[in-house]
């Protein structure tokens, strides 16, 4: 077959399909010889070196278009000036189809490189609307989210193994599901060398694997969909379909993405925009050090994406912008949560901060537990890391836990210390979905999943680092019980907020929009010997739909607290809702017999609900 080549479009860097023809746009170095090197897809035999010309190239970049019958046969690499090199912006990587091939070793786990095909029917999909004060977050891992569900072995590990599992978010009330890194890495860790063969010729060899890159942090392929978890000769309409999917349900998709800091800026945002334009994706956590937050803050193409990130210049975030889509993503509200459940010298202070923070112009992630660290269960469980199992003699992962095993170190069997286990963890997320931030669950937290003391499980793709799906009476529990947390915030917006709150009755309406209250009403002294904490929100501060108070009582004292609980207008009573020490979730239809004061559990939060006595 005979190729012509013709100047291409200079549009966007890749190789895109349109019917028979395919527009290749790469940068290069410096002048010198430049071919596409065809390849058999399955064989992966050279069969075509297309010289490209000098035409087709304008400063450092090449744009050319070549017409063939057979693309979803073919696959190509580049070479210029004697180099052969992988296309940083494939929208494809053959060649890692199976997770953990063994067989890509006698290849030297050669990648080659596929083409995007914009022939895909989105039948009017949208991105929902989710406005921040309305999201609620969940972060999985695909292949740890679907490994250990029970599923049909086709479903194990991929989307569609997800897609099986969606509607079971959609009924715990997630709206944001945020997935560790879906683009196309290499899982395979191995070791290579080269060495000098006869006639002075140097070859590639490579070692067996050495262990698993699990979560798909490092290096990327970022523009391409991972092929284990899309597979097939339709690997980006399955992605679209998947996202579709999430969309149908008025769900919105997040992208982590792990840059290594050798990236360009241009390429950062690039990646971005690829995956917003192509794949309709919603927002995008992204992680690593120096990144182009600015420049990606300002980028009119992203106005309305969510952008997560830890290290936003403090500048940026109090600058007025098209839309409220910036937000701080740390573990700033996990640690002040977690000193004062295990006594470490927690300030309620500070836990009273993170749970009230919220700004105008962006916004903050809240959670308990997430992939780096302990899961929920574990910071229970567990006093110390155990990761000997990950090869590096147990020092990796952070040492800096707060955690506490409440007497058994891991698994046990007695019921007091599993009960004080499940109680602490019921106290922490409730107070994550109760925050005026973003929640944010971590997958397999809302189930009590254990990842057995493993605080850096970025390796371990196996039971300790899928998310075991209990069907336990006590996970059962917890899971509904966290599930009436997430309806309780939805409904009561007093509790979830655009705007700052001020402590003070700034509308005139009758009350302040957030006060805290101890032993007597209206008095309290926040300070550093305080381990207990009523806090109201004016009910009047919600919508005229939703307009109920709330109140919540936190006691983290070893023994109870009683809490005075303020008069309201109106005639409304104060209605019990839940104590977070309760297994089930069973709110009262009556008002409290003491309208003046409650007494509450150690180390339990209670929820009282200020409505129109009925």
């Amino acid at each position: 077959m005979t190729f012509v080549p013709k100047k291409g479009d200079f549009l966007n860097q890749g190789a895109y399909r349109e019917g028979r023809e395919v527009t290749f746009t790469f940068r290069i170095n410096k002048k010198a010889p430049t071919y596409i090197l065809l390849f058999d897809k399955s064989s992966k035999d050279l069969l075509y070196k297309i010289s490209i010309p000098d035409e087709c190239r304008i400063g450092r970049m090449y744009s050319v278009t070549l017409s063939c019958d057979h693309w979803d046969d073919l696959c190509y690499l580049y070479e210029s000036d004697d180099i052969i090199f992988e296309d940083p912006y494939a929208a494809t990587i053959v060649g890692r189809e199976k997770w953990m091939d063994a067989d890509r070793q006698k290849d030297n786990y050669r990648i080659y490189c596929g083409f995007l095909s914009r022939d895909y029917d989105w039948k009017g999909d949208m991105c929902p609307e989710v406005p921040p004060m309305d999201t609620v977050m969940y972060k999985l891992h695909m292949r740890g989210f679907t490994m250990d569900h029970r599923l049909h072995s086709s479903k194990k590990g991929n989307y569609k193994g997800f897609l099986s599992y969606l509607n079971t978010l959609k009924d715990l009330g997630i709206t944001t599901i945020e997935f560790m890194p879906l683009y196309e890495f290499e899982e395979v860790r191995y070791k290579s060398h080269k060495e000098m063969g006869k006639n002075k010729v140097t070859t590639l060899v490579t070692e067996a694997p050495s262990g698993t890159n699990y979560w798909g942090y490092g290096k990327g392929n970022y523009f391409a969909p991972k092929a284990s978890y899309f597979g097939g000769e339709h690997i980006h309409d399955h992605m679209r379909d998947m996202i579709r999917a999430i969309h149908e349900e008025g769900m919105e998709i997040v992208m982590e993405i792990s840059f290594t800091g050798e990236e360009s800026d241009d390429y950062i945002i690039d990646t971005l925009l690829f995956w917003r334009r192509e794949f309709h994706i919603d927002g995008f956590h992204i992680l690593g050090v120096g990144l182009p937050s600015e420049r990606i803050a300002d980028n009119p193409f992203l106005g309305e994406a969510k952008i997560f990130y830890d290290n936003f210049p403090e500048k940026l975030l109090y600058e007025e912008a098209f839309d409220k889509h910036l937000f701080t993503y740390n573990d700033s509200f996990a640690f002040p949560l977690r000193k004062l459940q295990h006594h470490m010298d927690g300030s309620i202070a500070d836990f009273a901060g993170v749970l009230k923070r919220q700004q105008e112009h962006f916004g903050y992630v809240n959670y308990a537990a997430s992939n780096t660290g302990f899961c929920l269960l574990d910071v229970y469980s567990y006093g110390e890391k155990h990761n000997l199992p990950n090869g590096e003699d147990n020092k990796d992962g952070s040492n800096y836990n707060c955690s506490c095993n409440h007497g058994v170190e891991g698994e046990t069997k007695k019921k007091n210390i599993n009960r004080i286990r499940r109680l602490n963890a019921r106290t922490a997320l409730t107070a994550v979905l109760l925050s005026q931030g973003i929640p944010m669950i971590y997958s397999g937290d809302e189930v009590l999943n254990s990842q057995n003391g493993n605080n850096n499980p970025y390796c371990q793709d196996n039971e300790t680092g899928w998310v075991n799906f209990s069907t336990k009476k006590t996970s059962r529990q917890f899971y509904e019980y966290i599930k009436h947390i997430i309806a309780f915030r939805k409904t009561h917006p007093v509790l979830h907020q655009e705007l700052p709150l001020h402590e003070n009755d700034h509308k005139n309406l009758g009350l302040p929009d957030l006060s805290y209250h101890g032993r007597e009403p209206w008095v309290m002294g926040i300070g550093a010997e305080k381990k207990g904490i009523g806090i109201m929100y004016f009910g009047a501060y919600g919508t005229k739909e939703y307009n109920e108070d709330v109140m919540l009582c936190f006691n983290f004292y070893y023994g109870e607290e009683t809490f005075a609980v303020p008069s309201l207008p109106d005639d409304r009573k104060w209605y019990f809702v839940t104590n977070t020490g309760d297994e089930e979730f069973l709110p009262e239809s009556t008002p409290l017999k003491n309208q003046s004061q409650i007494i509450v559990p150690p180390g339990t939060l209670t929820i009282l609900a200020g409505k129109k006595y009925e």
